[in-house]
């Protein structure tokens, strides 16, 4: 089990680690990415770190929690908002609509409803793995989605969904002004972030 759960980490985590050193190139984020790729490069974070977490624990418990629908959906809206600060640019192209349970991109809905309340468990391609390695290899992008991991991450899916609602919220917002499921501005998400997440974090 150990032997297994090491040859994964290799495969997924540290070549990628070792690539970035060999080739010694700083890629500026010179592109945006489609939301599910973004959405899987946080399926492989978490898996990456569940599975480091149960070799170090000798498997007595784990810290990571599976990723759900629900809590992909509100780290994929953080991490949008964060890179339009940081980066001064949206991480992705796809709208974030305001739904009922908070920010929702539609096409990473569409690809993951059948997970329901469950954790996502999927097999990722080698085409996926590609497009990890490509984001993992922009280092402004890279940087802005472990902070992002690292700091809502630990946070429960609901918790999350709760973070959306606040009163003034781009969330809020959107669906007082606008109705439910409409966009939600990307004006709206780049000022909320400014003022009230990248600066208390």
């Amino acid at each position: 089990m150990a032997k297994k759960i090491l040859e994964y980490l290799h495969e997924l985590c540290y070549s990628i680690s070792k690539n970035r050193i060999g080739i010694m190139k700083v890629v500026r984020m010179k592109k945006r990415y489609d939301a599910l790729d973004v959405a899987k490069w946080f399926l492989w974070k978490n898996k990456v770190n569940q599975l480091e977490n149960e070799t170090e624990y000798d498997d007595k418990y784990e810290v990571y929690e599976g990723l759900t629908h629900l809590k992909l959906q509100k780290l994929l809206y953080f991490a949008q908002g964060v890179n339009l600060v940081v980066n001064n640019k949206v991480l992705f192209n796809d709208k974030i609509n305001a739904w009922t349970h908070g920010p929702v991109v539609k096409k990473v809905y569409n690809d993951f409803k059948k997970w329901g309340r469950d954790e996502i468990n999927i097999e990722l391609t080698p085409e996926d793995m590609k497009k990890i390695e490509e984001i993992e290899l922009d280092i402004e992008s890279s940087t802005v989605l472990n902070s992002v991991y690292d700091t809502f991450g630990i946070y429960t899916a609901w918790q999350l969904r709760e973070m959306t609602h606040t009163p003034g919220g781009p969330w809020e917002t959107t669906v007082r002004t606008k109705g439910m499921d409409k966009e939600i501005p990307v004006s709206l998400i780049r000022e909320y972030f400014q003022n009230q997440v990248v600066n208390s974090v």
